[in-house]
């Protein structure tokens, strides 16, 4: 589930908070991070329905949410300003 997660994506959250203090130009990271935590959020959902088990299906429809957050994070942390 979590082969998308590039070292590259892992980099730009471990360096949210060096990323959110750049320049507004600087934080286009952001938008690219957004949108593989929302492309792998898609996926785990999908996947998650197609679990038999409940407590599985739970736990990878959790994974997603959290995932999309993160997005979420990472978008708002773009737009602010620093």
């Amino acid at each position: 589930m979590y082969d998308a997660m590039t070292p590259e994506l892992i980099d730009i959250i471990d360096n949210v908070k060096t990323l959110a203090e750049q320049a507004p130009a600087q934080r286009r990271k952001f938008a690219d991070a957004a949108a593989g935590l929302e492309r792998i959020a898609t996926d785990i959902a999908a996947q998650a329905v197609k679990l038999g088990e409940p407590m599985l299906r739970q736990s990878a429809t959790t994974v997603a949410d959290g995932l999309k957050a993160a997005a979420q994070l990472c978008r708002a942390a773009m737009e602010s300003e620093s």
